[in-house]
């Protein structure tokens, strides 16, 4: 039995079995934290006036962040033309969401209903879409890593706004190495906005190494602020003084295929190996 989860603003989210932590910050608010840690950074609405927005939402899971994409930009702009771009490896967690409350988002459940009818295969790949003159969702059921590898190439310079909302580096580090943000990179506009809620600053090297600038975002739900990151930022100077200490050791993957345990191991070791005092030859 899925175990549901009521975060602080009263919005439900889901606990994952498999990686031992909810979908959601339980202290922000699901739909708070959707809004505050991602709409907000990446300018959805200042975007929506343009008339077009592009998202790439990395990890779909219930779906919050991309229909607070939807709404926020159309209350904007109701005349804006929405494209989602997105990735799920569990599609019952799609299934799922739609059986909880999503209060004020209610309203796009059909945009998440649409998407479950209509499926294709693409590259051998189970893909679900809506489509509307307005709205373009479309989300693949697989892992993220084989999604960068099959579907990055398609959708080069795509990404006017990028959603980073994987479970954690801790125990879905496969999401946050400099490999995969170097294919995310490849996939945004220069213009574009990556946000993320990790304040690690091993994220914040591994996005500067892939091309990102990278920024402070918020603090919701904690004290720690988020990550807001743009190939036309200027990465801020504090972060580059942080990068220099070993800790910073970014997650490495260079095929997009090494499992976790292994990703993990790489970073510590790494790290201890920086970490051991200079032979005095080197000193002196």
């Amino acid at each position: 039995m899925v175990k549901e989860v009521k975060t602080e603003d009263g919005s439900l989210t889901l606990f994952s079995e498999k990686f031992k932590e909810p979908y959601h910050s339980v202290t922000a608010g699901a739909l708070t934290e959707a809004v505050e840690k991602f709409c907000k950074p990446c300018r959805i609405r200042e975007k929506a006036r343009k008339g077009k927005v592009h998202l790439l939402d990395v990890c779909f899971g219930l779906g919050y962040n991309t229909v607070a994409f939807i709404n926020e930009a159309l209350s904007e702009n109701p005349k804006a033309k929405l494209k989602i771009v997105s990735f799920e490896f569990d599609i019952s967690v799609i299934e799922k969401s739609l059986n909880l409350d999503w209060k004020r988002f209610n309203k796009w459940k059909w945009v998440l209903r649409g998407a479950l009818r209509n499926r294709h295969c693409e590259k051998g790949v189970l893909a679900l879409s809506t489509e509307t003159p307005q709205i373009s969702l479309k989300v693949y059921i697989t892992e993220g890593r084989e999604f960068l590898k099959e579907f990055s190439c398609k959708y080069e310079n795509f990404a006017d706004a990028v959603f980073h909302d994987p479970f954690s580096p801790k125990v879905n580090p496969e999401l946050w190495t400099y490999e995969f943000f170097k294919g995310i990179r490849r996939m945004t506009k220069e213009s574009g906005i990556l946000a993320t809620y990790s304040a690690s600053t091993a994220v914040r090297r591994a996005l500067h190494m892939a091309g990102f600038g990278v920024k402070e975002g918020v603090a919701v739900g904690r004290k720690s602020r988020s990550t807001v990151a743009s190939p036309s930022f200027k990465t801020e100077e504090k972060f580059l003084e942080k990068f220099k200490l070993p800790t910073s050791v970014p997650f490495r993957d260079p095929t997009l295929s090494d499992p976790s345990e292994l990703i993990r191991h790489r970073r510590e070791g790494c790290i201890k190996l920086l970490s051991l005092p200079l032979p005095l030859e080197v000193l002196y």
